[in-house]
């Protein structure tokens, strides 16, 4: 009960802050939201100085409604998972994704995993620094289409150009989560009467339990979704058996809720409705996975954070040198398009959530930490980036203001403020007697 009552008390001061701190802040600076919660979950922790409302026991005993979140992140995905959408997308966006996912794992998983292998920086097992390495590659690869988001409703952004980018962080998403989810199967660890199994049939495993549930589940919900309600209660069950199926079998719930939604995307006539009734479980699910990241974090040595650099500046190259390659055979695409992929969300924290639940050592530590350090980074930088390209490239015309809230937004470097406006000629008086 006191753990219930101290998630209510999290649920209501993050709402509370985010309507009336953070949304003004994104008014006026252009961020994302999410930094906050971050914040507020490391205040919390067990390792503040002065105490913390959540001790290191508390935690441990949140970690099935934290596998419940990450379970609920990778439906949500899998539901906006359209085949005939993605297969047959003719702007260059899946193009744009497949390059800039590779460059993030060759470019990242490379670069950490010899950096984590440097003796300066600590000695540390093989095994724990290959696994390290992939998560922080496969997290890189991941954009968020929240800043996008942002952008599209501030300055009313449209055109191909805005297509191809939310059309690429979406199918981003997806490709970053099937990396993720190797993970779980390559380091799986040995199962009595299955030591012969290797990654790839855990990977079949994975892919098998998440379709046979969509299957099942499919049959279950039926055609008819008029009941918003009676959807909603039903998703929630599907997302703890689903994530109960992953979590006792050692797999990535976000891999195999991701193949679930995916089915009940494809196969579902009320595919849409599903996704509607789901809609109010996205706000609640990515609070509490960002408050519960910032508690989790460990303090880790200075070196620690070289690897928290390097992972944002690795990261920060491979998308503008993915998205530069991509636009090579891509008509009309802007050089620089890597730019408008910096951001990263819930999902990259959602993915060393579920790391630091699994696995454990001081590896895990310096790696949770470069992920939250490089959606610090990208969540306060990445809107204004989205703006500029779409600027360049004609999808937000000066003349549109766009609103905030119900007011034109006019700020320095969107319009000239300075002056007045010149006046307009106006037709000579008649003479009297005319």
């Amino acid at each position: 009960m006191q753990t219930v009552l101290i998630l209510i008390a999290l649920a209501t001061f993050a709402y509370v802050l985010a309507h009336y701190v953070v949304e003004h802040l994104q008014a006026r600076f252009l961020v994302t939201g999410g930094v906050e919660y971050l914040v507020l979950g490391l205040l919390i922790g067990p390792h503040m100085a002065w105490g913390s409302a959540l001790s290191a026991q508390t935690l441990q005993d949140l970690q099935p409604i934290m596998t419940l979140v990450i379970g609920g992140v990778g439906l949500l995905l899998g539901l906006r998972a359209n085949f005939r959408a993605l297969l047959f997308r003719d702007d260059g966006a899946s193009h744009l994704a497949a390059t800039v996912f590779l460059a993030s794992i060759a470019a990242v998983g490379a670069g950490t995993w010899l950096l984590l292998r440097t003796p300066f920086i600590g000695s540390f097992e093989p095994h724990d620094v290959m696994a390290g390495a992939w998560v922080l590659a496969a997290s890189a690869a991941v954009t968020s289409p929240a800043a996008l988001d942002l952008v599209q409703r501030r300055f009313n952004a449209h055109g191909r150009l805005t297509n191809m980018l939310e059309g690429a962080m979406r199918a981003g998403q997806l490709l970053g989560i099937v990396g993720f989810g190797v993970v779980f199967c390559v380091f799986h660890d040995p199962v009595p009467g299955y030591e012969g199994w290797d990654y790839a049939n855990w990977l079949l495993i994975t892919v098998v339990v998440g379709g046979g549930l969509g299957l099942l589940f499919r049959a279950f919900i039926g055609d008819d979704a008029d009941d918003p309600d009676h959807v909603f209660l039903a998703m929630l069950g599907i997302i703890v058996f689903a994530t109960g199926a992953a979590y006792t079998l050692e797999l990535s719930p976000m891999l195999v809720n991701l193949v679930l939604g995916m089915v009940l995307a494809n196969i579902a006539r009320c595919a849409d409705d599903i996704v509607d009734a789901m809609e109010r479980l996205r706000r609640p699910v990515g609070l509490m996975l960002l408050v519960l990241a910032g508690a989790l974090w460990q303090p880790i040595p200075w070196t620690g954070w070289i690897v928290a650099a390097t992972y944002v500046l690795l990261r920060l190259t491979a998308q503008l040198l993915g998205g530069w390659a991509a636009s090579v055979s891509l008509d009309g695409v802007p050089r620089d398009i890597g730019r408008g992929l910096l951001s990263q969300g819930e999902v990259a924290v959602a993915m060393v959530v579920s790391y630091r639940i699994v696995f454990e050592g001081p590896v895990v530590d310096i790696v949770f930490t470069a992920v939250l350090v490089g959606v610090v980074f990208s969540e306060l930088t990445s809107a204004r980036q989205i703006k500029a390209l779409l600027i360049d490239g004609g999808d937000i015309q000066r003349d549109d203001p766009g609103t905030r809230g119900d007011a034109p937004i006019v700020g320095p470097g969107d319009f000239p403020t300075d002056r007045e406006p010149p006046a307009l000629p106006t037709a000579p008086a008649p003479e009297p007697g005319a």
